[in-house]
């Protein structure tokens, strides 16, 4: 008897701990999936929560400072948050108001989880299964990309709101590539939106960047692009005024212009000192006047070289071209959104009858220029044209 009460101390002391093992040959491998409950693929399943069983212990701290086990997992569609259970080896994954009837569903086991010694799953996984007969046929397939960065947005936030039931929504999580598939769902009308979800909360919060846009799910399969980006009430301000020559001056805000304002010169206004109008005959995007001026310099500079070379004496000997190494080609660089950054600045082209000179102050008035959400306000700051500046002849 005594020797059974030790034996039952000890098995007591094991599972109540989560260290690491002793002894034992050296781990290197992150945890394994050896079977999901449901299986993927099963229809009708009377489920009250879902299992993931591992080839080892796995860590009940995901290594994610601050994250939890739960925070680990991913519902679609959503019922409640989502509540996940540590059993040592395998782990539960429930909606906290339970899996709802006739509805395909969707478990997400995000990156993250870890074994005992802190070897990570760097892959996700999921599980499929239907509380009904079948499956929806349909999914939304896209991309999410940081907007300003010009770049695919990884582990992204996604949401897709039906419409005809709105506290029916989809989740997913993008890719390292920022790729996505919503799904499955029924056809309808859908609001999809994407978070470039910094603190991992699955909620929008203040400053984050995030996109949204309204998607009719017929019988096509249409991928979408999310193309996030900080979007507030407050109206873009003047920033920042500079000239560039006396016929030219560059206009800051301090927020990214919607890209869809027309830019008419009627949406700047110069005076001066005595309150005279100077004439403004155009407006262009900041980012357009600096690429055509780069490719003025660029041009100029091709030009300049080429009558250098004309002007080199030739050498007798013909030239060895240079061979380059074989190998592996460099990787394609990652793909970009389909529309430029939306810009946070203008160009101004004043008429030479109206062209500024050093000293006198004027001051400029900015109107029209809407925010991302639609806001505007209008904006006034005074400039001087600095005496180093260049005179347009």
């Amino acid at each position: 008897m005594r020797r059974l009460s030790i034996t039952a101390v000890a098995l007591a002391a094991a599972c109540a701990s989560a260290g690491m093992p002793p002894g034992g040959p050296e781990d290197h491998d992150a945890p394994q999936i050896v079977k999901v409950t449901p299986d993927s693929g099963e229809t009708n399943a009377q489920v009250k929560a879902v299992e993931f069983r591992f080839d080892e212990v796995v860590s009940d701290r995901p290594s994610s400072a601050g994250a939890t086990v739960s925070a680990l997992f991913m519902i679609s569609p959503r019922n409640g948050a989502t509540e996940a259970s540590w059993h040592r080896s395998r782990i539960t994954v429930r909606p906290q108001k339970g899996f709802r009837p006739n509805t395909a569903y969707k478990v997400m086991l995000l990156p993250g989880l870890s074994d005992l010694r802190g070897n990570v799953r760097r892959d996700p996984a999921s599980v499929l299964f239907s509380t009904g007969r079948d499956f929806p046929q349909f999914s939304i397939p896209g991309r999410i990309f940081d907007w300003s960065a010009q770049m695919p947005a990884g582990h992204g936030y996604i949401e897709a709101v039906s419409k005809t039931d709105t506290t029916v929504v989809y989740l997913a999580m993008s890719d390292t590539a920022g790729n996505f598939d919503v799904g499955p769902l029924p056809n309808g009308q859908y609001l999809v939106r994407g978070i470039i979800d910094q603190n991992n909360n699955r909620v929008l919060d203040r400053g984050e960047k995030w996109d949204s846009l309204t998607i009719v799910i017929t019988n096509v399969r249409r991928p979408v692009e999310l193309d996030a980006i900080e979007r507030d009430t407050v109206p873009p301000r003047l920033e920042g005024i500079t000239v560039i020559d006396s016929v030219t001056v560059r206009v800051n805000f301090d927020r990214p212009i919607d890209p869809s304002v027309t830019l008419e010169p009627s949406r700047i206004q110069i005076k001066r000192a005595d309150s005279t109008n100077v004439q403004v005959t155009g407006l262009q995007w900041a980012s357009t006047y600096d690429r055509e001026r780069q490719a003025r310099d660029s041009a100029f500079r091709a030009d300049s070289a080429r009558a250098a070379n004309a002007r080199a004496p030739q050498p007798g000997q013909p030239t060895i071209p240079v061979l380059t190494p074989g190998g592996a080609r460099p990787a394609p660089p990652p793909a970009k959104p389909s529309r430029p950054p939306p810009d946070r600045g203008v160009v101004v082209t004043i008429a030479a009858s109206s062209k500024l000179v050093p000293g006198p102050t004027y001051r400029l008035t900015a109107r029209g220029f809407r925010n991302l959400v639609g806001r505007s306000l209008e904006s006034t700051a005074p400039f001087t044209m600095p005496r180093s500046a260049r005179p347009r002849d």
